[in-house]
């Protein structure tokens, strides 16, 4: 076996010769050459010589004596171009993303442009900043794919700067100029040199600062991944103006000059409220629009009136509108609990009827009284659109003596009441994609004083109005033979300007015009013109003729109303008395009023809803609301903390990759790359005798890759005599490459002669460095 090893030492230490050898292939007899001449043995040997490359022969005789074909080294700044659009590229992705992130690039904000006020002239162009975003992240995806495989190439370009630049020949070892070759930076087998301590053998600071540049290439784009998230947002295009509401600043009211206007469109809505009707303007804070009624408002979330309608949206606009919720709680009450206040001198409201009926079954008495003695001639409604509340409380005594057998009897006392209403008002944030279409909460104070950059301003100015009241009271008596009806009817009340929901409420149901002021004189006239000799009233059809305030709300029982429509309903026969008397019909209204007493709070809520309605579209529109439907557009979503993270590794990068490109390209180079060619050569330069063609499997063994210099240097001219001295390249000794000699090329890359050099052939000189 020693035998062996002999042989194959001392045969990779010698010359290779062209003699037989039984053992050789026909491919390894042929032909050998070096990179300026042919051996001697092989001129002759089968006239060879013609059909060896070009640099391999003698010099053309049409070139003067030493100039064969040769170039000087040349700089390559393609690399270092490319880097830096690459390096441009990757600041631009990031940078688009990070201020897209925060906000457009076309505008200040992604939610408002350059003026409040003005901002309904304005519509908005979002194309570049979402050309731009599209455009960052196309190159993000780009980069990520190849930023590794770049800085690689640019590893390997600068690498050829590196090993020929070293301050002698022994700057590098083969070892090293080997382990650049192999792109090592790549490779996780350099974890294993690290470890097992062969570092210092295979490593250097090119290696080194690749491995740094990778390791920064390999995380940046995958932290990007991470901390940058499509966000989809909602963009303003366009502002539209959708009209203007009441404004509660702004309490006067298109019927300012005729008073009880507001009692008399309350009365008319109480005719035609029921519980199933959806209502458009009752709100619950509960996000998008409900489809809500007067059911049972104990089970809304956050009821409340407003004048625009359910669920409008604002887009991305800030909006606010005016909001009313009035909530009413009862109590059935003792006599001594009745206020004693409640009478015709009273300074607040007051309203009796009673009625005494003589008929062939007996008498049968209603009365009802309705009191609220703390009302003032003052409005509760501040001129204000900060928050306020206010209470109102209203008594009834319902009396109705009803000798029907089996009905549900009322104590002879009456039926004593006592109903709170409780009315908070203020405005409140419209939805819109900012609170993702929720309604806002009461807000405590004006919002218009505080609107921002997503707010539309909705009025000018405040104005203030005084009103001028009166008192009045007047009293009504109406009968007949055998029945009649007392009134005591306010009138003083009409004449406050703005008054809450729940006086409201009283007046259109117990004041003057009411149900059981005009209805006895109604039917009268319609029973006098009840007479046609054309009918046939011998079936006793019924006709309805009245409608019955709240009707719908109170609980059904009595044939008297038709519960389709909730009619009086009269005979066309006129001879039945007791079913076509008005006292009848007002007795059995309030017997039902009583027997929906449990649900008063609902009742009365739902009446206070109306109240509040019809008052609030009574007033001049002066508060504007304005809605812009917005576009949705996705933008990148970085936290600060993101931006920070992913600039401290990109930026370093990108400094140390344009250093690295700079570097590579500053110096004329031997040659492009430190690649397969590259090392083939510098192999061909050591020769056979060092590095035979044999297996080997511990590349970390060989000594000699050690021992051989991996530099490459200047190692002298070809021909001491030569007219235009021409250098050649090589690993050991010589001095470093230097920028204007010439050197041995192959002949692709022949430079031919400068006019300088063709100066000197002519006249013979010769030029010595």
């Amino acid at each position: 076996m020693a035998e062996n090893d002999s042989a194959i030492h001392l045969r990779s230490l010698s010359r290779p010769t062209t003699g037989s050898d039984p053992e050789r292939s026909t491919q390894d007899e042929t032909s050998r050459h070096s990179s300026r001449h042919l051996p001697d043995d092989l001129t002759s040997e089968n006239d060879q010589h013609a059909d060896l490359p070009a640099y391999s022969r003698a010099p053309p005789r049409n070139q003067s004596l030493g100039l064969g074909y040769s170039t000087t080294l040349h700089r390559s700044g393609f690399i270092a171009f490319l880097t830096f659009l690459f390096a441009a590229l990757a600041v631009y992705s990031w940078v688009i993303l990070a201020i897209l992130s925060f906000r457009p690039i076309s505008t200040r904000s992604w939610k408002e442009n350059t003026g409040i006020t003005q901002r309904y002239d304005q519509h908005f162009n979002w194309g570049l900043d979402a050309r731009l975003y599209r455009s960052a992240r196309v190159i993000q995806s780009i980069l990520s794919v190849i930023i590794l495989p770049w800085t690689s190439a640019v590893c390997a370009h600068a690498a050829v700067t590196f090993m020929q630049n070293q301050k002698d020949s022994m700057g590098l070892t083969m070892r090293q100029v080997m382990a650049l070759a192999d792109r090592r930076w790549l490779d996780f087998s350099l974890l294993s040199d690290v470890i097992s301590g062969t570092w210092k053998r295979n490593g250097s600071h090119l290696l080194l600062l690749a491995i740094t540049l990778h390791f920064l290439g390999a995380i940046i784009y995958p932290i990007q991944s991470i901390v940058v998230n499509p966000k989809t947002i909602h963009v303003p295009i366009s502002t539209n103006d959708m009209g203007s509401v009441g404004d509660l600043v702004k309490q006067s009211s298109y019927y300012d000059s005729t008073a009880g206007s507001d009692v008399v469109r309350t009365r008319a809505a109480f005719l035609n409220a029921d519980l199933h009707t959806f209502q458009p303007q009752l709100w619950q804070r509960i996000p998008g629009q409900q489809l809500s009624n007067f059911q049972n408002f104990s089970a809304l979330t956050d009821p409340f009136y407003a004048p625009v309608p359910n669920g409008f949206h604002t887009g991305v606009l800030q909006q606010f509108a005016m909001r009313i919720n009035s909530s009413a709680t009862s109590r059935s009450i003792q006599a001594d609990e009745f206020p004693s206040g409640c009478n015709p001198e009273s300074s607040g409201f007051f309203a009796n009827y009673s009625s005494l009926i003589g008929n062939q079954f007996g008498n049968e008495i209603w009365a009802i009284t309705a009191c609220m003695p703390n009302v003032t001639t003052k409005s509760p409604w501040a001129q204000t659109r900060n928050h306020q509340e206010f209470f109102e409380s209203l008594y009834l005594n319902i009396s109705v003596q009803d000798p029907t057998p089996g009905s549900d009897q009322i104590p002879g006392s009456g039926a004593l009441y006592e109903i709170n209403l409780r009315t908070t008002a203020g405005y409140f944030e419209l939805p819109n994609f900012m609170n993702n279409g929720t309604p806002g909460a009461l807000l405590e104070s004006d919002p218009t004083s505080t609107c921002d950059t997503t707010c539309m301003q909705q009025i000018n100015s405040y104005a203030y109005h005084n009103r001028v009241r009166r008192d009045d009271t007047n009293e009504t008596i109406i009968g007949n033979a055998t029945n009649y009806i007392s009134q005591n009817v306010p009138w003083s009340s009409l004449y406050i300007g703005n008054k809450g929901p729940l006086l409201t409420t009283a007046l259109a149901l117990f004041g003057p015009g009411s149900f059981l002021d005009t209805f006895f004189a109604s039917l009268n006239v319609i029973q006098s013109s009840l007479q046609d000799e054309d009918i046939d009233y011998s079936y006793s059809e019924t006709v309805c003729v009245e409608l019955a305030p709240l009707m719908n709300l109170f609980y059904s029982s009595r044939a008297y109303f038709s519960p389709q429509d909730t009619c009086v309903s009269i005979y066309t026969n006129t001879d039945s008395y007791y079913y076509n008397n008005a006292h009848y019909f007002v007795a059995n209204w309030l017997y039902l009023m009583y027997r929906s007493a449990g649900n008063f709070p609902n009742i009365f809520t739902t009446a206070a809803f109306l109240s509040n309605k019809q008052w609030v579209e009574s007033m001049q529109p002066t508060f504007a609301i304005y809605q812009d439907p917005g576009l949705e557009m996705e933008i990148p979503d970085i936290s600060l903390a993101g931006v920070i993270v992913v600039s401290i590794f990109l930026g370093p990068y990108l400094v140390l990759l344009l250093a690295l490109a700079w570097y590579g390209s500053r110096a004329p180079r031997w040659t492009h790359r430190l690649d397969s060619f590259a090392m083939l050569r510098i192999g061909a330069a050591v020769g056979e005798g060092i590095f035979p063609m044999l297996i080997t499997h511990k590349t970390e063994d060989i000594k000699e890759l050690d021992e051989i210099p991996g530099v490459i240097r200047d190692v002298g001219p070809v021909a001491e005599n030569a007219l235009i001295p021409i250098n050649r390249i090589g690993l050991w000794g010589g001095k470093p490459l230097q920028n204007l000699r010439r050197y041995e090329c192959y002949e692709a890359d022949n430079e031919a002669m400068t006019l300088t050099e063709a100066n000197q052939i002519r006249r013979g000189g010769v030029s010595r460095t």
